[in-house]
């Protein structure tokens, strides 16, 4: 990111970038396994890139590379998605109900999250879940890299499917026999042989893999805005290094995504001030009221999205985020990437809070002025 150089991001490429609940398709043709009795009724949802659905006429609000995709997925109470693994990070950030996150080929294991739950399942591993909620349950999930490389289903789920007429293609796509395709060019389910290099986990890593929101370790100092009067905000790290500038900020969750997760909240009537960052971003606006502003210096433009929606916010674009309700808001953070995000803060700000007696030092790390001998900005 230069920090000479301006992007001005138009209204109409905004528009674009805010996805509003009502602004949701689900998808309930995405994979091999939807007519198996025990998945009618699984939707699941592309809002940022493709993710890893099968089904060519899929919908995607935001087709922009972000360095990570960002979906969700809903179903009915008691409805399960079956074992299947990907090649890159899978998490999963639960904003409402409950759900059970089986792992292994025959969901030997299990990891129940609630509201306010991240599970974070490792590559490689056969992983599905269960809405062990209300029949409105809501889980988004985040998926590594621009392309995913697709999933690898359980050779029992694969043929299932073919008894109810579906069968995936050599291109990941689907085949439905019911409408006269032609199986000639069907993936055959993995043998026993191939799998054995799927790898396992304990009890006890499954766990470690898991942020709980009763665990959240907030910091009221993680971004150097909130020193100043107007900006009391506070971070809780779920995955990666994020946006923290709290020298001892650690995330929860060790093992590396390609990506960053952080919980932000805002304090009714604060905001957390201009700054910008160099990777792209998108915010899940769990809770409150929120205006969300992008640009400054007389090009500023601001949305009032409403709660539940995804936020995509391009690389390097000023942006600023306010609580305008009487209470907090409180937004999941996505970044592209897991290495530290260094924020460029508004220059006014930057004065203010060494104004006061804040700065960074050379980790861009808030430290007291006083304890540095040159000045850090």
């Amino acid at each position: 990111m230069n920090p000479t150089e301006s992007l001005v991001v138009t209204p109409d490429e905004f528009a674009n970038r805010v996805i509003e609940p009502n602004q949701f398709v689900a998808d309930t043709e995405a994979f091999v396994d939807v007519r198996i009795e025990r998945s009618k009724g699984k939707a699941s949802y592309s809002f940022i890139g493709p993710g890893v659905s099968q089904n060519a006429g899929q919908s995607i609000n935001l087709a922009a590379p972000h360095g990570f995709n960002l979906g969700a997925a809903s179903m009915p109470h008691g409805v399960i998605n079956n074992p299947h693994l990907h090649f890159t990070a899978e998490v999963f950030i639960c904003t409402r109900g409950s759900f059970r996150m089986t792992v292994g080929r025959h969901s030997e294991q299990f990891v129940d999250i609630g509201a306010g739950d991240v599970f974070a399942a490792p590559p490689w591993i056969f992983r599905g879940f269960e809405n062990t909620g209300p029949d409105d349950s809501w889980v988004f999930v985040a998926l590594g890299g621009d392309d995913t490389g697709g999933i690898i289903w359980s050779p029992d789920v694969l043929r299932e499917a073919a008894e109810t007429g579906l069968y995936l293609a050599s291109d990941n796509s689907l085949i439905d026999t019911t409408t006269g395709a032609s199986i000639d060019d069907v993936v055959a389910p993995a043998t026993d042989a191939q799998l054995a290099t799927v790898d396992t986990y304990t009890d006890a890593e499954l766990e470690s893999h898991v942020a709980r929101a009763v665990d959240r370790e907030w910091s009221d100092r993680a971004l150097l805005s909130s020193v100043v009067d107007g900006h009391y905000t506070s971070l809780a790290p779920v995955l990666g290094f994020g946006m923290t500038e709290d020298r001892r900020h650690r995330a929860p969750i060790a093992t590396a995504q390609g990506f960053s997760i952080e919980w932000l909240r805002v304090a009714a009537g604060q905001r957390t001030g201009a700054h910008r960052i160099a990777e792209s971003q998108a915010l899940l606006l769990v809770e409150g009221e929120w205006s969300i502003a992008l640009n400054r210096d007389g090009d500023t433009i601001a949305a009032e999205p409403d709660e539940g929606s995804v936020v995509s916010i391009p690389r390097g674009a000023w942006r600023d985020f306010t609580s305008i309700g009487s209470g907090d808001a409180l937004a999941a953070v996505v970044s592209g990437t897991d290495a530290p995000n260094r924020i460029e803060w508004d220059p006014g700000l930057v004065a203010a809070a060494r104004d006061i007696g804040w700065v960074r030092d050379a980790a861009a790390k808030i430290a007291p002025l006083e304890l540095l001998s040159r000045s850090e900005t």
